[in-house]
């Protein structure tokens, strides 16, 4: 295979082709998400902000105009949430990322009922007073269902693709840089799912995730 370098991007922090034509990135979007050399995730998340107040503000008119809460919600849930969370299979979800989520849905749930947060002090209203009028899905644990949902996908194919593979797969031969390491995409699943004895893991999660009634139980028991 040949690749055509003038039709062709890389993304890398060093590229020694020869090709004087080839276009190198430092980032850009794939299949709708933004993808950069540092694996930065939050330029992504401001994307997903963005994104879900414009759909928001596409549907304002109409959810105004609507007099059930609970269609008004169902809208809001199939269009608005999925903006703000698309590709969250993949995120690494730490507790800064998760209150930068809440805080935006927040937000948007404020709009669509259409009470600002200076009138939400003054009546000295919480997040559960704004969720009862809404109706709304709450985000965090959407995007705990999809990211299980996801996880036991990944674990359960055998078709050897690198997104199986990753996931069993153990560097040799190397050092870990001194420090604490990043929070990684698996580290919720291990902590979380895996059954543990004490400090002895007794099955890891990626073994229950490849049962799927097994896997369908964990994830009704950490959304419900």
């Amino acid at each position: 295979m040949q690749l055509q370098l003038q039709a062709t991007s890389f993304i890398c922090s060093d590229y020694q082709g020869k090709g004087k034509n080839a276009l190198l990135w430092q980032q850009f979007v794939y299949l709708g998400r933004l993808l950069n050399t540092k694996n930065d995730i939050e330029p992504e998340i401001h994307r997903r902000r963005r994104s879900a107040w414009a759909a928001l503000n596409n549907i304002k008119n109409t959810t105004d105009a609507l007099t059930c809460p609970k269609i008004r919600a169902q809208l809001f849930d199939s269009i608005v949430l999925p903006a703000l969370t698309y590709g969250s299979e993949t995120w690494t979800f730490t507790k800064a990322l998760s209150e930068r989520v809440r805080i935006t849905h927040a937000a948007l749930e404020r709009k669509l009922v259409g009470i600002t947060l200076t009138e939400q002090r003054e009546k000295n209203l919480h997040r559960e007073d704004i969720r009862k009028m809404s109706q709304v899905k709450d985000p965090l644990v959407f995007i705990t269902k999809r990211k299980l949902g996801w996880a036991g996908h990944v674990m359960r194919r055998n078709d050897n693709r690198w997104t199986t593979l990753l996931q069993e797969w153990i560097p040799r031969n190397e050092k870990r840089p001194v420090g604490r390491p990043p929070m990684r995409w698996a580290d919720f699943l291990k902590k979380e799912i895996s059954v543990r004895q004490g400090t002895q893991l007794i099955e890891p999660w990626s073994t229950i995730a490849k049962d799927r009634k097994k896997w369908i139980a964990v994830i009704r028991a950490h959304t419900n």
